[in-house]
């Protein structure tokens, strides 16, 4: 048999974990390859990147199931199902891309950012709409980015406040702000609201002021948190701050902060800069795309 494809393998990922219990994904690997009867041939076949095509598409069966909410994740590598799950499984129901999109969780992540690549109109829905392969390369690698996001934000959630102070820092380096002997995380005692600063001369006569908080992203930046950050800022007579957070800003912060020379990046945009400048995260294949070069064939 050849390697199912990810949808090919809702029912039997939820069916191993049926049981309520904690399981690795080597391990689910493993039952769902033996349920699918997969040769050690098959398991052997790579993608043209020469990752193992198996892993690559039980990796994505994963990940739409927990989209749904249909299991979830404690740690690193290992999956539980959850109470909606369980009730799929009991129900005897037949899972597709289809029936999860049932789930509104599942479909906000299929639809996030689908608007720049796919054309709008109101007489034709999006499933009538044939995407160049261009716009279908664009489509996945935003795609696999929106997981990318979702998986570095799950992950400095699970980090310290120390640790995502020294995040903090680190992306302001990446981003060609200052140098790394002149990036200062401050000591917990005494830093005066102040988590944090960049010189971006030798001299320190530019210096940016970091403030990182490590919120919920359900709980919002307040207005009063902007305040206290800029009263810290006055008293290092500072013109230049970043607020970070792994949330979200309130609109009172963010009209206060416009006002006070304070730059803002909540958790979306955060995520987004550490992709950008690879900070978290690393490339793992490039992929190039030619085209008929004209002028060869016309000044030969």
């Amino acid at each position: 048999m050849a390697v199912p494809k990810y949808d090919e393998m809702y029912n039997d990922f939820l069916m191993i974990l049926s049981d309520e219990k904690e399981h690795d994904i080597k391990e689910i690997r493993e039952k769902v390859a033996k349920l699918k009867k997969l040769t050690e041939a098959d398991l052997k076949e790579t993608l043209n990147s020469g990752k193992c095509k198996y892993f690559n598409r039980i990796g994505w069966t994963a990940t739409y199931l927990k989209k749904a909410g249909l299991i979830n994740s404690n740690r690193r590598g290992a999956f539980n199902i959850t109470i909606e799950g369980k009730k799929i499984v009991n129900d005897k129901k037949e899972i597709s891309n289809e029936f999860l999109l049932n789930y509104e969780s599942f479909k906000k992540f299929k639809d996030r950012d689908n608007e720049n690549i796919i054309l709008k109109t109101k007489k034709i829905s999006r499933e009538e709409i044939e995407l160049t392969p261009q716009e279908n390369i664009e489509k996945a690698i935003q795609e696999i980015n929106n997981e990318l996001e979702d998986n570095l934000l799950d992950e400095i959630l699970k980090q310290s406040s120390d640790f995502f102070e020294e995040l903090s820092v680190k992306l302001l380096l990446a981003m060609g702000y200052g140098k790394v002997e002149n990036a200062i995380v401050t000591p917990k005692t005494g830093d005066y609201g102040i988590d944090g600063f960049v010189l971006e001369d030798e001299l320190g006569i530019n210096t940016i002021f970091i403030q990182a908080k490590r919120y919920d992203k359900n709980n919002s930046v307040s207005r009063p948190e902007i305040q206290k950050f800029a009263g810290a800022m006055l008293g290092k007579n500072a013109k230049k701050g970043v607020f970070i957070t792994t949330s979200y800003f309130a609109k009172p912060a963010i009209e206060y902060a416009n006002n006070q020379n304070i730059i803002l990046i909540d958790g979306q945009k955060l995520v987004q800069l550490m992709i950008k400048y690879n900070v978290g995260c690393y490339i793992e294949n490039n992929y190039s795309i030619k085209k008929l070069d004209l002028d060869f064939f016309e000044n030969i």
